[in-house]
């Protein structure tokens, strides 16, 4: 082996010795050459020596002449060092001389004659092996990850990716896609008769050569078919009669366009359970209900609501040809109210009840053991942006509105529109550092609102985002209703609970539950008149032509009417008609004394004896009495004139009641014209 060393010495002497003839190097490296062979494997000491006072005596010429250079301090030179690069091109030289290689042709390019022979090689390769080796070659070389990444860079895989959904797309080599008019709602099954059509033509002499019918879902009137060329289309839509108005006009989809049929657009419905919708249609429209789950692959949603059966109706045996018919007319003339499934009511009906697990089965629908309807609706069936239950339909539904996911708006703007604040309203921070302080609106600029703690140690007014800030009350506050369904109305707090206010109506004495946001402190009453002016509260209106009531309750879109049976109805205004009042109206107590309008009574039979009023109303034999002791309707309820006794009044009974027990007859039924029998 050859010491790095002696290599280098050697070719310094060769290019350096200037007094050296060609030969004499030639002879000199021969026999340096079979002292190399001769080596054994390593250097000795002695060896690295012999060949160290070689290189000195090369160099002992030029070392005179450095001395020289020294004594400048280096500042000149005298002669240009050889590079080690330049050293390293010359022993490569050397090593092509030596294995015959001619230094022009090492610069010239192409491939060697043992390229051209491993390509051979590899071309034979293939013919000895078998195909699914190859496949399996194949597949391990170019399935590397890092292919796309070499071709392609950093962005390789998705570069890739890319290229290769692109060649996907139609091209113009590609079939046509034509657009065909059809009749409406025959899309479908226009399609699987084009299909039926397309296979009994297949192995007929003239089959068709269309290539696909496309009805995409939601496109109305026309069904798209895939085909090289017009009359393809035209023949294949020959005969069919629901293709008709498109037999004579065929309309060709632009090449970009044609990926745009097919294309399928997520519907973000935003559904969730226990959202709350409501029905846009049909025997529940206007109801509120309540999500169950959301079935995207059918797009249907399965809702929660309280159902509407007609318990008149007769079923099963009980049922009749006349019962039917009466039933028809029921059925056009008004809708079953909303209420809990009642299973006795319907089993006295003659209606069979079975049960499935936890729910009750009627008439193919599942209702809930607490009465509630559990039903499948087609989404397009049902109301779902900006619903939101009253209080009223929460209380129906059995929930407290604390544990309702209630969609508030997200925007700042539309947060601070969901209270109404105004100067003198109490309010609490519900976001922020300061949560849970209290204090007083001062001031209100927009949605900035100045507000004066009640605390120790805040003694300046604080500026709040109206978001930041809730409405609170207490026991005692008198209100007013600012909206929802007791708009207008006002009351006394009675109790208070986290997100919502019990009140008692000044007017009806009714007990009210109201948001905090709908309320607003205030010192005057309710005038009891409705928005139009038209009614107000103890107003004595015609239900009908043969029945009276008067007003108990006054609501934003409803009234309570207490009518003469002693029912509480409620009606539109629209339905309703003022009654004129009659100054001289009068009528007779038990002991025929005679009442009229605000004389103070008492009550000595019915299911009211024992209290004392005023009279509001007269019609008739009966009489609205209006007391400070009855805590129901606003105080007012609805007798007989024969069970009230006038105050002050007569208190003999008279003898024609004692031996006839027959009631008062006035005089002109007891004159001739009118015989008593």
């Amino acid at each position: 082996v050859e010491s790095r060393g002696s290599r280098r010495s050697v070719s310094r002497s060769r290019s350096r010795s200037g007094s050296r003839s060609g030969s004499e190097a030639r002879e000199a490296s021969d026999g340096e050459r079979v002292e190399e062979e001769q080596e054994p494997e390593g250097d000795s000491l002695h060896d690295s020596e012999e060949y160290d006072s070689e290189e000195d005596e090369s160099d002992s010429g030029h070392r005179r002449k450095r001395k020289k250079k020294d004594r400048y301090g280096g500042f000149i030179i005298d002669e240009a060092e050889v590079d080690d690069e330049v050293e390293d091109e010359d022993e490569w030289e050397d090593g092509a001389q030596e294995i015959g290689i001619v230094g022009n042709e090492v610069d010239e390019l192409g491939p060697t004659a043992r390229e051209i022979e491993g390509r051979r090689r590899g071309t034979n390769l293939w013919d000895s092996q078998k195909e699914h080796e190859i496949e399996e070659y194949l597949r391990k070389k170019y399935a590397d990850d890092g292919a796309a990444a070499r071709h392609f860079g950093d962005g390789g895989e998705e570069m890739s990716d890319e290229i290769t959904q692109q060649t996907l797309l139609p091209g113009v080599k590609d079939p046509n896609l034509w657009m065909v008019k059809c009749r409406i709602g025959e899309e479908k099954a226009t399609v699987l008769l084009l299909m039926r059509k397309f296979l009994a033509y297949q192995n007929t002499n003239e089959p068709l050569q269309i290539k696909s019918v496309v009805a995409p879902e939601g496109v109305k009137g026309y069904i798209y078919i895939e085909a090289y060329k017009q009359p393809h289309v035209k023949a294949s839509i020959e005969n069919v009669g629901n293709l008709r108005m498109g037999l004579w006009k065929q309309q060709m989809v632009p090449i970009k366009e044609m990926t745009d049929v097919l294309r399928v657009v997520k519907e973000q419905t935003g559904l969730k359970s226990k959202q709350w919708v409501r029905l846009k249609r049909g025997l529940y429209k206007d109801d509120i209900a309540q999500v169950d789950y959301f079935d995207m692959a059918q797009n249907q949603v399965h809702l929660k609501l309280l159902p509407r059966i007609d318990y008149t109706r007769l079923r099963g045996a009980l049922r009749t040809t006349q019962s039917e018919s009466d039933a028809e007319k029921r059925k056009k003339k008004r809708r079953p109210p909303s209420k809990p499934f009642d299973p006795e009511a319907i089993r006295a009906i003659g209606g069979e009840v079975t049960s499935d697990g936890d729910f009750l089965i009627f008439e193919g629908n599942r209702y809930s053991r607490k009465g509630f309807l559990y039903k499948n609706f087609t989404l397009s069936a049902v109301i779902v942006d900006g619903v939101k239950p009253t209080l009223a339909e929460l209380e129906r539904f059995e929930e407290q509105p604390e544990g309702i996911d209630l969609e508030l708006p997200t925007e700042k703007e539309d947060k601070a529109l969901t209270h109404t604040f105004s100067a003198g309203d109490n309010v609490e921070v519900c976001e922020g550092e300061l949560i849970n302080l209290r204090g007083r609106i001062v001031t209100i600029d927009g949605n900035m609102i100045t507000v004066m703690p009640k605390h120790d140690d805040l003694k300046d007014a604080l500026i709040f985002q109206a978001s930041e800030l809730k409405k609170y009350f207490s026991m005692g506050d008198h209100v007013k209703v600012l909206s929802g369904r007791y708009e207008g109305d006002t009351g006394l707090i009675v109790r208070v609970e986290n997100n919502r206010v019990v009140l008692i109506s000044d007017l009806t004495m009714h007990e009210m539950e109201i948001l905090p946001k709908d309320l607003q402190l205030c010192t005057d009453m309710a005038s009891g008149v409705d928005s139009l002016g038209k009614f107000e509260w103890g107003d004595l209106v015609n239900l009908d032509s043969e029945t009276v009531g008067v007003i108990v309750r006054l609501e934003r879109e409803n009234f309570h009417i207490l009518n003469m049976h002693g029912k509480v109805v409620e009606c539109r205004p629209s339905s309703l008609q003022k009654r004129r009042l009659n100054r001289f109206t009068a009528a007779l107590d038990s002991f025929r004394n005679n009442l009229h309008r605000k004389d103070m009574v008492k009550v000595i039979d019915g299911p009211h004896s024992g209290f004392a009023g005023e009279i509001k109303h007269l019609y008739r034999n009966f009489a609205f009495l209006h007391s400070l002791e009855y805590l129901q309707n606003g105080g007012i309820f609805v007798c007989k004139t024969k069970h009230l006794q006038l105050a002050g009044g007569n208190k003999t009974a008279p003898a024609m009641e004692v031996t006839t027990n027959m009631e008062f007859m006035s005089p002109r039924r007891s004159s001739p014209m009118h015989p008593s029998g």
